[in-house]
């Protein structure tokens, strides 16, 4: 169970974000590489439909369809005028749906010159459209091809029956089945298109947000890490200066005993012992009151104290970790009453100490392999304002739990042991207490109780 020290400071350096890394205009960038995508996907399938129509013979007795080579010719060639457009960045989205519905016509009209109703079985070629502006463009889109497709090849097949337009091929029997089939597949295949893209967009959406919390998560990490350690470092020096003091203190103490003893055994006959032994008295005394500075300075915060709210804390702090434990499964919560009372402390300390004591919950869960819930309450009692952090894991060890506020005492192969005694001295300084237990139903309970301000 590994819950006693504070987490060491990440030391990689965090890449800069796409957006920043790409320059004021990657937006244009990205605009004209997607409508070069486009066009090369446009041209393709172009040069795929009039080879198609050379070779096979669309047209009568075998030849190709002089009607389809001109419509081929002419979706090739309007690549020109659309990039062109393009560039000059006007209306971006009315562009797209003016080229998409002018490929749908241009379909449209192939169909008609291939016989219209009697085209019936070819209607598949439709699909093309609301697919690619499905992946490329948006889900709308597709679904405005899918009916543009579907309503425009039924005006064709309409005006044939009612004799606006010539057949140019007599259609087979069934070919009204065939019509209602092939539209049906269509409308299908494009409203599913339309689907999964949405989700593939919602999906990235939320890529996108999870990374952007990812990266405050990682900044503010950073942050209270880097305090962590500095905290770290001062106190254990200062503990370490605090016991030097003390120690030199009590001996100056008693060399300056022993020195009021010698002057009065020595008497008012010898002047010059009596006149060195008030020297070495004033300096001992001196000495004793630099080292009493040095105490009282060693043991003095270095932030300034104001009235504060714990749960506004506690909610950082739930901020600044919801990621990590959803992540391995982990439920984090902040439980407060609405009129909780403020205290008086530092309030970075506080939100280094329930940081500390939640990384310290999350590691015991992590390493048990248990998803559970790490809750943070607020408990008044007694005049104190308490916060609980209260998780579901194995529990402090029996062992562990007396020692577990040492300095220097840690059960993690890599800890420092500085992690809770910091915290607990930060508490401490502010006037209150941190204890730990376990509870009768599992898991571990840390309990910062800091006084209710006045």
């Amino acid at each position: 169970m590994a819950r006693v020290d504070a987490p060491e400071a990440p030391t990689r350096p965090r890449p800069a974000p796409l957006a920043s890394a790409a320059g004021g205009g990657s937006e244009r960038v990205a605009r004209l590489r997607g409508m070069g995508h486009e066009l090369a996907v446009r041209a393709a399938v172009s040069t795929l439909i009039l080879v198609f129509n050379e070779v096979a013979g669309m047209g009568p007795g075998g030849r190709g369809d002089a009607f389809v080579r001109a419509l081929a010719l002419v979706n090739l060639l309007l690549n020109a005028p659309y990039y062109v457009l393009a560039r000059t960045g006007w209306r971006p989205r009315v562009q797209a749906y003016v080229r998409m519905l002018v490929d749908v016509t241009l379909i449209t009209l192939a169909l008609y010159s291939a016989g219209g109703l009697a085209a019936a079985h070819d209607l598949s070629v439709y699909v093309i459209i609301p697919v690619y502006t499905a992946l490329v463009f948006s889900s709308t889109a597709s679904l405005v091809a899918t009916a543009y497709a579907t309503f425009s090849y039924l005006i064709v097949v309409n005006a044939q029956l009612v004799g606006w337009l010539p057949m140019s091929r007599v259609p087979a029997p069934n070919a009204g089945a065939i019509v209602a089939f092939n539209l049906l597949v269509l409308n299908v295949v494009g409203v599913l298109a339309a689907w999964l893209a949405e989700q593939y967009r919602q999906s990235r959406r939320e890529v996108l947000t999870l990374y952007q919390e990812l990266e405050r998560a990682h900044d503010a990490s950073m942050r209270l890490a880097g305090e962590i350690q500095r905290t770290a470092r001062l106190y254990a020096l200062g503990e370490v200066v605090a016991g030097i003091t003390h120690e030199m203190r009590n001996v100056l103490m008693a060399a300056t005993s022993h020195t009021y003893l010698l002057r009065k055994r020595l008497g008012p006959a010898d002047s010059e012992s009596q006149r060195h032994a008030e020297h070495i008295e004033h300096g001992l005394a001196n000495a004793a009151r630099i080292l009493s500075n040095v105490l009282q300075t060693a043991r003095q915060p270095s932030n300034e104290r104001v009235r504060m709210a714990l749960p506004e804390v506690a909610r950082r702090v739930v901020d600044l970790k919801s990621y990590d434990l959803r992540r391995d499964g982990i439920t984090l919560r902040a439980d407060f009453a609405p009129a909780f009372p403020p205290v008086v402390a530092v309030p970075f300390q506080i939100e280094q100490v329930l940081l500390n004591l939640v990384t310290n919950a999350h590691e015991a869960l992590r390493e048990s392999n248990v998803r559970g819930t790490i809750a943070i309450t607020g408990v008044v009692a007694g005049g104190y304002a308490i916060a609980e952090v209260r998780d579901t894991g194995p529990g402090i060890p029996a062992d562990v739990l007396p020692r577990i506020f040492e300095p220097f005492y840690t059960t993690k192969t890599a800890g420092t042991g500085l992690g809770l005694a910091i915290s607990a001295g930060i508490v401490h300084d502010c006037g209150g207490e941190l204890t730990a237990a376990n509870q009768p139903e599992g898991g571990a309970v840390f309990r910062v109780a800091l006084p209710v301000a006045a």
